[in-house]
């Protein structure tokens, strides 16, 4: 038997009368070893990945609190330059920057709404998982896999949709 799985060339083995139980003991334990290091090397992908995420979301938040002073610092002077230009008081000046902040929200939410009520849910998964449904109570047949056409029937009786092939 090889000590070490995956150390010889393919092919090679040490012992030319292997039986087959000790071929397939060796295939398996290669085989376990192999998904074994890739289930490693793909934690210490993700790890890696998690890592840079994390640091980005980061500063992704540093940039959005200094965006809001920013925000906070333009309302100020925008107020103090509609009370200068315009010589309007202080408070109508900020009520109007106020304002203007209030349209803009005003506007994202109608968006918000419109983009909401567009949404189609999960209507794939409901007509494939009604088909699986159908396959697992024998009412559906699954679709052949040599390339055969598959043209869909609406099954009467279960009102769910069959796939046949001719």
């Amino acid at each position: 038997m090889v000590d070490k799985p995956g150390t010889g060339r393919p092919g090679a083995a040490g012992d030319p009368e292997r039986s087959i139980g000790e071929l397939v003991t060796d295939a398996t334990e290669n085989l376990s070893r192999l998904v074994k290091l890739e289930i490693r090397l793909a934690k210490l992908e993700a790890k890696a990945d998690a890592v840079k995420i994390g640091k980005s979301v980061g500063e992704f938040g540093a940039a959005g609190v200094i965006l809001h002073l920013v925000a906070i610092l333009f309302s100020i002077t925008a107020g103090f330059f509609l009370a200068e230009v315009f010589g309007w008081q202080y408070w109508t000046s900020f009520l109007a920057v106020t304002g203007f902040y209030l349209l803009i929200a005003l506007i994202f939410i109608l968006f918000a709404v419109i983009n909401l009520r567009r949404r189609q849910g999960l209507a794939r998964t409901a007509i494939t998982t009604s088909r699986l449904v159908g396959i697992l109570r024998g009412e559906i047949r699954p679709p052949r896999r040599d390339g055969a056409t598959a043209v869909t029937e609406v099954s009467a009786a279960s009102g769910a949709t069959a796939v046949t092939n001719d």
